[in-house]
């Protein structure tokens, strides 16, 4: 029995995600420049503790002028927090929408692969930004908090933004460009999924008139 449309796209869809998976993530320190510096430039420009960002493969660390102290044998050393950004946690959203079109076929593939995945730069940077806030202002305890002026309701802010860009923002913007790039396709996968339906509820035997 033949695959249907909406079999087919979900089939090829599984075949280029785990297909591009890996060649992503030989790839992935190249990709992570443009959102790590687009992260980096918002980051020094709204915090004036933040000194710059230094980038070795997928993982950014933050630098910055935040003091705090470093238990070191049996005292406490004063030291400077630089909390890590990880690329891959955002960056997956890429081979996801990657596999999406690639699955889809739409008409002008390569233009709307570069234009999506340029799109996707700023989710990227806002995974990254809240990443680095979050292992600022927790990581460094009270001291990095009373340094920053991070407190209260930037707090969990931070947390909240964090969360939104891990949780909702990486998976589901992909899915929402895709959809906006291929919307004769959608209406195909529609109508086939109607009439898919309106076969299996017809009763068997009886000719449809």
């Amino acid at each position: 029995m033949p695959l249907s449309l909406v079999g087919r796209f979900l089939l090829g869809s599984l075949f280029w995600l785990f297909a591009l998976m890996l060649p992503w993530y030989y790839v992935a320190s190249f990709l992570a420049v443009p959102a790590v510096t687009l992260a980096s430039e918002i980051m020094r420009l709204l915090f004036p503790w933040v000194e710059g960002v230094e980038l070795i493969g997928t993982v950014a660390t933050l630098l910055t002028q935040v003091s705090v102290l470093i238990p070191q044998g049996n005292r406490n050393v004063v030291g400077y927090i630089s909390p890590d950004g990880n690329y891959l946690v955002f960056g997956y959203g890429t081979v996801l929408f990657w596999a999406l079109m690639l699955a889809s076929k739409p008409t002008r593939l390569g233009l709307k692969l570069l234009v999506g995945s340029v799109a996707l730069i700023p989710v990227q940077a806002w995974g990254l930004c809240f990443q680095w806030l979050k292992g600022v202002a927790f990581n460094g305890g009270l001291r990095a908090q009373q340094y920053t002026g991070l407190q209260g309701w930037e707090l969990e802010g931070i947390a909240y933004g964090y969360q939104f860009g891990v949780l909702i923002l990486t998976p589901l913007v992909p899915v929402l460009l895709w959809v906006l790039m291929n919307r004769s396709f959608i209406a195909r996968l529609w109508v086939a999924m109607t009439l898919r339906g309106a076969l299996d509820g017809y009763p068997a035997g009886k000719s449809m008139k």
